[in-house]
C-alpha cells in the first residue's frame, strides 16, 4: 500500500492534534502515579447480606465521596458482573499507592475522619462479609 504525500501529511497532522493525556488520567481515577518505588494496591471486597447489594454499592460510593472530601483519591469501584461464577463479591474497591508510606498516610487520614467512620458503620450493617487485600505490583 502506497500513501501519497498529501494523505500522509493529513494523517500526521491528525495525530498531532490529539489531546495529550496525563498518566493519571490514562490509568483512571484512584491511581497515584509512582516515581521509582514499589506500588501498593489495596483492594476491598464487600459481600452483601441477601437483597442488599444496591445498598452496599451506594455506601461504597459515599465512602469514595468522603475520601475525596478529606483529600484522598476516590479509588475505583467495581460491581459484580452477571458472567461471574458467583464467588465474587457484590462490590469491590481498589486504590493504587505510590509506596507503603503513602498507603499508611491514607489509612491514618481515614482513621482520623469521623465522616469516614460513619460510612464504615453503615457498611457493617449491610455486609455479610468484608475482605481487605494488599498487594505490591510486580514489574514485568
Amino acid at each position: 500500500m502506497k500513501i501519497e504525500r498529501r494523505q500522509f501529511l493529513h494523517l500526521a497532522g491528525g495525530t498531532a492534534a490529539l489531546p495529550v493525556v496525563s498518566p493519571a488520567a490514562a490509568f483512571g481515577p484512584g491511581t497515584i502515579i509512582p516515581s521509582n518505588s514499589i506500588k501498593i494496591v489495596e483492594r476491598t471486597h464487600y459481600f452483601a447480606k441477601p437483597g442488599l447489594a444496591a445498598e452496599v454499592l451506594e455506601i461504597r460510593r459515599k465512602a469514595s465521596a468522603v475520601r475525596l472530601s478529606i483529600g484522598l483519591p476516590a479509588g475505583e469501584i467495581f460491581v459484580k458482573h452477571p458472567g461471574g461464577d458467583g464467588s465474587e463479591p457484590d462490590v469491590a474497591w481498589q486504590c493504587v499507592f505510590v509506596d507503603a508510606a503513602a498507603r499508611e498516610a491514607d489509612l491514618a487520614a481515614r482513621a482520623a475522619s469521623p465522616a469516614f467512620e460513619s460510612v464504615r458503620m453503615q457498611m457493617r450493617k449491610v455486609d455479610a462479609r468484608f475482605e481487605r487485600q494488599v498487594f505490591s505490583i510486580d514489574t514485568l
